[in-house]
């Protein structure tokens, strides 16, 4: 089985956390919301990745304050293959921009953390969501 490594990135701005929507027909979960996520590629500091990605994403520049923890996930890729995702979690905390929604993304925004439980959320967002105490 393969194996992918991703970065992921919980971007707070004090009570909100930025949060995407996938559009219709973007698999695994289609019409969820999931936090930023870049894939670990050699020669690239995990990092520098999410900030990155951040930035390409969504218009905005934010810095990572904590290295929080790792989580598995095996399930169906892109291509329809199953592997083994190994996710990274970050947090990372806003500092300047304004939203913009990049290629891939229905939406973008900032939700305020009480309410993700209205949200639709991405097995794997949650699962971080719960540790963090949010959900």
């Amino acid at each position: 089985m393969q194996t992918k490594v991703l970065i992921v990135g919980v971007i707070k701005n004090g009570d909100f956390v930025l949060m995407r929507k996938k559009p219709i027909g973007s698999p695994p979960y289609e019409e969820t919301w999931y936090i930023f996520g870049a894939e670990l590629q050699p020669g690239i500091e995990p990092n520098q990745a999410i900030l990155d990605q951040v930035k390409s994403q969504s218009g905005i520049v934010c810095e990572v304050v904590e290295n929080y923890s790792w989580d598995i996930e095996i399930k169906y890729d892109h291509d329809g293959i199953e592997k083994q995702f190994v996710y990274l979690d970050l947090i990372c905390e806003y500092k300047e921009g304004g939203l913009i929604a990049g290629q891939g993304i229905e939406k973008v925004e900032w939700v305020p953390i009480k309410e993700l439980r209205n949200y639709d959320i991405v097995p794997p967002s949650k699962i971080l969501f719960k540790k963090l105490g949010w959900l």
